[in-house]
């Protein structure tokens, strides 16, 4: 009977682990729950605080490498997956803070996010940056160069629907852009 308990339990245990396949598997080759590891830790060389500066101003972007679960009301399909995680500071030259996300780095709503392909160009990798209280306006921030130490971005913004209640339509009819607080390059260096 003890044997029967030991062997059951070994089963349980062995069909409850969560099985890992390697980040670049497509969600959809793998089971419900299961875990796309940074197995070969391709996301590392980006994980830290990068520094750049633009128009006076200077960026400090951090990224953290995370796990996340992948489930959208609806979906039938959840999984775990490693991914970048970022958050950003910004100082403007008479050195006020004008954002300052990194002190209250959060995984749950994080600004900056994945570690995608550029579609048009499969050798770039890209972030999506979805900014706090900006109407769901989002951008991709495309890897144009990349070494160790230094990293170049490109901001293009996706596609969006106009939100008519949207606090920030008179300043983008203004303007006509949102006040993103990004530069549309910038050449960021591993602090």
């Amino acid at each position: 009977m003890r044997q029967l308990l030991l062997l059951f339990l070994t089963v349980i245990t062995v069909f409850c682990k969560a099985q890992i396949y390697p980040l670049n598997t497509s969600p959809s080759d793998i089971p419900d729950n299961a875990y796309l590891k940074d197995t070969n830790n391709e996301l590392d060389k980006y994980v830290g605080l990068w520094k750049g500066t633009w128009n006076g101003k200077t960026l400090f972007l951090e990224l953290k490498k995370i796990k996340s679960y992948s489930s959208v009301p609806g979906d039938t399909h959840p999984y775990y997956r490693d991914e970048i995680r970022g958050e950003r500071k910004i100082i403007n030259s008479n050195g006020v803070v004008e954002i300052d996300r990194i002190s209250n780095f959060g995984n749950d709503g994080a600004e900056f996010w994945g570690m995608g392909i550029n579609l048009k160009n499969g050798l770039q990798k890209t972030l999506t940056f979805s900014p706090k209280n900006m109407c769901r306006k989002a951008a991709t921030l495309i890897i144009t160069n990349f070494t160790p130490t230094q990293m170049t971005l490109h901001f293009e913004y996706l596609p969006s629907f106009y939100d008519d209640t949207c606090q920030h339509n008179a300043y983008v009819e203004q303007n006509n852009d949102f006040p993103m607080n990004f530069p549309k390059d910038i050449v960021l260096t591993k602090q």
